[in-house]
């Protein structure tokens, strides 16, 4: 009862009420199996604080709005907020779908939210040792999988995994030639999952959609050093961006412009500011 207790505690207040069942919330949980959510550099923390206050407001709308336009998608409530989203209808073919930190939904467009704080981006586990061998060498080009002997450019495709299906929809890549090294084995991956996901959830609602990479800005933070030096930049097809990053701190100005006399946003803006300091400082 007490790390629950811990939970509320590292959340900002307003935004307990996006928090249906306290004890069947998906938390992060750490090596140990162990909730961490209560941690002062939580990730999960973070998309609750400014996400979950965002759900339960009543400017939800107006704030929303200011977030899909800066993300180049046009604005429409009402909008609705679901926290760690999960693709149940499995729309990539993925055994374990992606799951997002928030969905954000209004009547023209769809935001996939994914949050970044002190952590790197998830890696693509396939070049990574399993049993000894590697299922990809770490290029996009014909290979046999030694694990299971399937034959394709991408070990993921050879498993049903349609990433790469959609990836030349967003990005200015061919999935008809090789590429090497392959433009997702590192940390490129998880903004590509992201990306593919959005754009199919996208075409089921018949909505536009984007993912926004929200993270906290600060010079010593590895997802703010990344996208300074152009990490995102790729993502795009022509001029359409599929990933936007934002930050913490871009994303509680829009809410306070949007909704110039609510109280609210300051004090989460003091929270925030509070959590990036700590993390910095540590």
């Amino acid at each position: 009862m007490q790390r629950y207790e811990d939970l509320k505690n590292n959340l900002f207040p307003a935004s307990h009420a996006a928090i249906d069942d306290w004890f069947g919330f998906p938390w992060h949980r750490d090596r140990s199996n162990e909730i961490d959510t209560h941690k002062k550099h939580s990730s999960q923390a973070m998309a609750i604080d400014i996400f979950g206050t965002i759900k339960c407001s009543v400017d939800r709308d107006l704030v929303l709005d200011a977030i899909a336009e800066t993300a180049g998608l046009p604005p429409g409530g009402p909008w609705r907020v679901e926290l760690e989203w999960i693709d149940a209808e499995k729309l990539l073919g993925e055994p374990r779908p992606t799951q997002v930190d928030a969905i954000a939904i209004g009547s023209n467009t769809v935001l996939l939210i994914e949050c970044k704080f002190t952590e790197p981006s998830g890696t693509c586990s396939q070049t990574k040792q399993k049993n000894g061998e590697r299922q990809c060498n770490g290029n996009y080009s014909e290979q046999v999988n030694p694990l299971n002997g399937l034959k394709s450019r991408c070990a993921l495709t050879a498993k049903g995994i349609r990433y790469w299906k959609y990836v030349p929809a967003i990005m200015e890549l061919d999935a008809d030639i090789d590429h090497s090294p392959c433009p997702f084995a590192k940390d490129a991956y998880q903004w590509m999952r992201n990306a593919v996901l959005a754009h199919v959830v996208g075409e089921r609602m018949g909505l536009q959609s984007v993912v926004v990479a929200a993270f906290a800005d600060g010079p010593n933070f590895t997802m703010a050093k990344k996208i300074r030096a152009g990490a995102l930049d790729a993502m795009k097809r022509g001029a359409k961006r599929s990933v936007v990053p934002l930050s913490y701190q871009r994303i509680i100005q829009l809410a306070c412009d949007a909704s110039p006399s609510s109280d609210l946003w300051p004090a989460l803006k003091i929270w925030i500011d509070d959590k990036v300091l700590a993390a910095f400082s540590g």
